[in-house]
C-alpha cells in the first residue's frame, strides 16, 4: 500500500469538483472516476503503473522526476465505463521520505482532450518548477525522486 498526499492546488480542483458534482451528474461520475483511481494509487501504489493501453497510470516520460499520470480514459479496471471526454490526466511525483519510504504526491487534474499530448509540456513544467519546490517548503522531510537513466 502506497501513502498518499494530494498538493494545495489538487484539493482546490477536487473541492471545486465537489461543489458542483451535487447540481450536474456527469460530474458526478468524473468525480467517482477519479475517487476510484485515486483509490487505485494509494491501494497498489507502482503496481499501477505501466504502458499499457488499459493501465491506470502511465509514466510521463518527459519528466526528469518520477512522475505519472492516473488516467480515465481511456477505460481500465478503476474506470471501466470512461470511454469518452474529458481525457482527464492526475499527475503525481513519487517522493523519498525521511526515515525510509517512498510517498506519492498528486498534483492536479486536468484535461487533456483539446490539446492531446501537447497539454503536457507545460503542465510538466509547473509541477517541475513551482509545485515540487512548493511541497518541499511544506514538507522538509520529502525528496522527489529523479528519474533513473535508461
Amino acid at each position: 500500500m502506497a501513502e498518499g498526499f494530494y498538493h494545495p492546488m489538487f484539493d482546490q480542483q477536487l473541492g471545486e469538483l465537489e461543489a458542483i458534482s451535487a447540481a450536474e451528474d456527469y460530474i458526478w461520475e468524473w468525480l467517482a472516476e477519479v475517487s476510484a483511481l485515486l483509490r487505485a494509487l494509494q491501494d497498489h501504489g507502482h503496481e499501477i503503473e505501466g504502458a499499457g493501453r488499459g493501465d491506470a497510470s502511465h509514466p510521463i516520460v518527459t519528466s526528469r522526476f518520477e512522475m505519472y499520470a492516473l488516467r480515465r480514459t481511456p477505460p481500465t479496471v478503476y474506470t471501466p465505463y470512461a470511454n469518452s471526454p474529458p481525457i482527464l490526466r492526475i499527475p503525481y511525483v513519487w517522493f523519498d521520505v525521511a526515515g525510509g519510504g517512498e510517498v506519492a504526491v498528486v498534483m492536479l487534474v486536468g484535461d487533456k482532450t483539446r490539446l492531446g499530448n501537447a497539454w503536457y509540456p507545460q503542465v510538466v513544467q509547473q509541477i517541475e518548477n513551482v509545485m515540487i519546490a512548493q511541497w518541499r517548503r511544506a514538507n522538509p522531510g520529502h525528496h522527489p525522486q529523479v528519474r533513473r537513466a535508461r
